[in-house]
């Protein structure tokens, strides 16, 4: 209970280190805009954290120094009011109580998931200095999205507007602008993500494929044999489509200033994207569960972050059991569904001028009970995929844990789908952003050991890494 606390006071740039640059990589760090930024490095002092130990005073400290900007871990006198923990997230309230004159630096603020043990440990652990003590410490982040429905409609409607004014062209720079809403409104352990593309090389890439798909669709027109020679070779040049989606994505994507990497080949594509699917056709359906598995194998052990590649690795008996039961359920509901119409069809009647009234009305809840059915199994699989995923994908010793349900999200999407069509499509960009909020409030990553070393000993990989050449097909395909 005497422990002394600390409170982390940010200095300035170190020396060697671009000020202009670390006050970029500091607003960065913290999800906040630059001049916001600015004004906490001028003020007289500024408090990024209160109320902790020593021991994680320093750590705060050793990760700023990472991103050339000094701060000191201070001890302060223990009062009722200094024993509050202070999140990251509240330090420009903490500044504006403690520099009236400064006009207050708003973080965004968030509801904050405070980190917490995953596996409990007695207190002689935890004030044990041993590094192994720490280092098999299991902590759970949560994942958090703080986007709004109203805040993104502005964004959607506007791409939306130019895209059609400027017949398509404009739908590249509303693409970035939209990843860059969700990867900036999508939090885990007190950071956000990025994306940084440039809208020119996705608007190369599109002007690409809708040539592609353009000749195609004429050359059926001006001879058969060419529509089928073009045909067989987009389907020769889809795995390097893919491959470059994945790499640009990946490269203009990162996480606390470190970039995703994807490094697969062109020929482990067309594996998994064509040799395999083929495969699933010709066993009648009875191999698609190693499609699965290969094709999330493929996508995920080449993405890799900073220097250290994420790892999936799952039994296909999980796949076979999803498959099983989506056979299982189609067969007993098409049995049920054509009992049903039977019965409708004895009861109600057919007139011989045509289907009565009754016979009407008693459709009515078969095409209910239908398309309810079709929901159901579109969520489970959706929910099924996603949590095998995730629950079987780790980063060096990190483990992803992913706990979707089928009754919440088939609610989400049914509540998405109503409002869509009773708007008429204006409550996409809202669906769109509970759809993100439900993937994220349901996902999270059990990091062990301290996150802060893990996050900095990858800053360094990626610095030394480079990027090299780059390509100059590197570019994005995807809509």
């Amino acid at each position: 209970m005497s422990n002394p606390q600390f409170e982390v006071v940010l200095k300035g740039v170190l020396a060697g280190f671009d000020p202009q640059q670390a006050q970029a990589d500091f607003a960065a760090l913290f999800s906040i805009d630059a001049d916001k930024a600015a004004r906490m490095f001028a003020a007289s002092r500024t408090v990024l954290k209160k109320g902790i130990d020593q021991e994680t005073a320093e750590k705060y400290v050793a990760r700023l120094a990472t991103i050339g900007v000094e701060a000191v871990a201070e001890a302060i006198a223990i009062t009722p009011d200094t024993l509050r923990l202070v999140p990251v997230e509240s330090a420009s309230s903490q500044l504006a109580a403690e520099n009236p004159p400064v006009e207050p630096a708003v973080i965004i603020q968030k509801p904050v998931t405070l980190v917490k043990p995953v596996a409990e440990f007695d207190s002689s652990s935890s004030e044990s200095n041993t590094p192994t003590a720490d280092s098999q410490t299991k902590y759970r982040h949560q994942f958090l999205f703080t986007g709004t429905g109203v805040e993104y409609f502005k964004i959607w409607i506007v791409n939306l507007l130019l895209t059609i004014v400027t017949l398509g062209i404009y739908s590249a720079w509303a693409k970035v602008r939209n990843k860059q809403y969700f990867y900036g409104n999508t939090h885990i352990a007190d950071a956000t993500f990025e994306y940084t593309a440039n809208p020119v090389k996705i608007l190369i890439g599109r002007i690409i494929a809708f040539s592609i798909y353009l000749g195609v669709v004429m050359s059926s027109h001006l001879s058969p044999i060419l529509s089928v020679v073009l045909s067989l070779l987009l389907l020769v040049f889809l795995p390097w489509i893919i491959v470059s989606s994945l790499r640009f994505n990946a490269r203009h994507s990162s996480y606390r200033n470190i970039p995703f990497r994807f490094s697969g080949t062109v020929f482990g594509a067309l594996a998994t994207f064509i040799g395999w699917p083929l495969l699933g056709i010709l066993s009648l359906g009875l191999l698609f569960p190693f499609v699965w598995k290969k094709q999330a194998q493929y996508v995920t052990n080449n993405h890799s972050y900073g220097g250290e590649p994420f790892h999936f690795d799952v039994h296909v008996k999980e796949y076979y059991k999803m498959l099983l039961i989506l056979i299982g359920v189609s067969v007993v509901f098409f049995i049920a569904f054509v009992a049903l119409l039977g019965g409708t069809a004895a009861l109600g009647g057919l007139s011989k001028g045509g289907v009565d009234l009754g016979a009407f009305l008693a459709v009515i809840p078969i095409i209910i009970a239908y398309i309810a059915f079709y929901f159901a199994l579109g969520a489970y699989v959706v929910v099924t995929m996603a949590n095998i995923h995730w629950n079987n994908t780790k980063l060096q010793n990190h483990q992803f844990e992913s706990n979707w349900s089928v009754l919440s999200y088939l609610g989400l999407i049914v509540v998405n789908t109503i409002g869509i069509l009773v708007t008429l499509g204006l409550f996409i960009p809202f669906a769109k952003v509970r759809a993100a909020a439900y993937k994220a409030n349901h996902t999270a990553l059990i990091v062990q050991g301290d996150l802060d070393r893990f996050i900095a000993q990858n800053l360094e990989n990626s610095n030394s890494l480079g990027e090299g050449v780059h390509d100059i097909f590197d570019i994005d395909i995807s809509l």
